[in-house]
């Protein structure tokens, strides 16, 4: 757990990773990886097949053990005694709140939506008394659905986004392009799928883009995915290529291209689209 103190409002904010359920990983137990590692294993090799299914059957396990959860939960409200509870957590939000109703009567629970909608049902928004904050109208109006009260319903403009991906300051995409050798005036595509990379997409997607014949030039960020960056480079390609591993600069790099190609997640998404980037999504 992270303690953030804070110097001029009145309250603390204390970052809970919700590995303290670790011992209910059914998944871990079987193959030895956590479920989220299991997740970005497949998303690092393009296993996306199935992957609704596999989210229900993820739900379903979870549902089995929710008593338990509630109970190591209960524990851990009791050890800290929180004033509130925000959750940017999927799949847990039942189990959280009646853990915090139980522990902590009248604590309220704040769920922030990481997604543009609740899919598949019950991924976040429950049928309990919770706060909702939503980044789509659609989000909004499957809480209505689900009886939750407008004044318990609050829409936002979008997902939550780093600061540095609404920067206004100038920049002279041209020089910085030569800086990382690649053409001033040519149109450039940034190529992204997230923080695991996804091998086998990438690789398909630079062959293809550098067989096209267009006058393009490629930014591929590969993310953690540690194979990825040198069988790139091992493909001689006949078009200009920066090949990037994991990196915080992504704001910057959207600042210097033209469109944007990559998994259809609300992170990336809404990232390109605040940066003013047209975007090409693959499944």
């Amino acid at each position: 757990m992270r303690r953030w103190p804070s110097n001029t409002l009145p309250w603390e904010v204390h970052l809970v990773n919700l590995q303290v359920l670790d011992e209910f990983d059914i998944v871990r137990r079987v193959t030895g990886l956590r479920i989220q590692d299991a997740y970005n294993r497949m998303l690092q090799n393009g296993w996306t097949l199935g992957s609704t299914q596999l989210l229900r059957i993820l739900q379903g396990i979870i549902r089995l053990y929710h008593r338990k959860t509630v109970r190591l939960l209960d524990r851990y409200w009791l050890q800290w005694k929180p004033d509130l509870v925000a959750s940017l957590v999927p799949y847990f939000n039942r189990a959280l709140c009646e853990s915090l109703r139980e522990a902590c009567p009248g604590r309220p629970l704040v769920t922030i939506l990481t997604d543009f909608a609740d899919y598949p049902p019950h991924f976040w928004i429950e049928r309990q008394e919770q706060f909702l904050i939503c980044g789509s109208r659609r989000a909004v109006e499957q809480a209505r659905e689900l009886g939750h009260a407008n004044e318990r319903i609050f829409q936002t403009s979008g997902m939550i986004l780093n600061p540095r991906f609404y920067s206004c300051s100038p920049i002279d995409r041209g020089a910085e392009r030569i800086k990382l050798g690649l053409e001033a005036a040519r149109t450039t595509g940034l190529v992204l799928f997230g923080g695991q990379g996804a091998r086998k997409k990438m690789l398909e997607i630079d062959r293809r883009l550098s067989e096209s014949g267009l006058p393009i030039q490629l930014i591929l960020i590969c993310g953690k995915n540690g194979r990825l960056p040198a069988e790139l480079r091992a493909q001689a390609r006949g078009i200009p290529r920066l090949i990037e591993g994991f990196t915080s600069n992504v704001p910057y790099y959207m600042r210097l291209a033209d469109f944007f190609i990559g998994k259809p997640g609300p992170g990336s998404i809404a990232e390109a689209l605040a940066v003013g980037l047209p975007v090409i999504v693959d499944q």
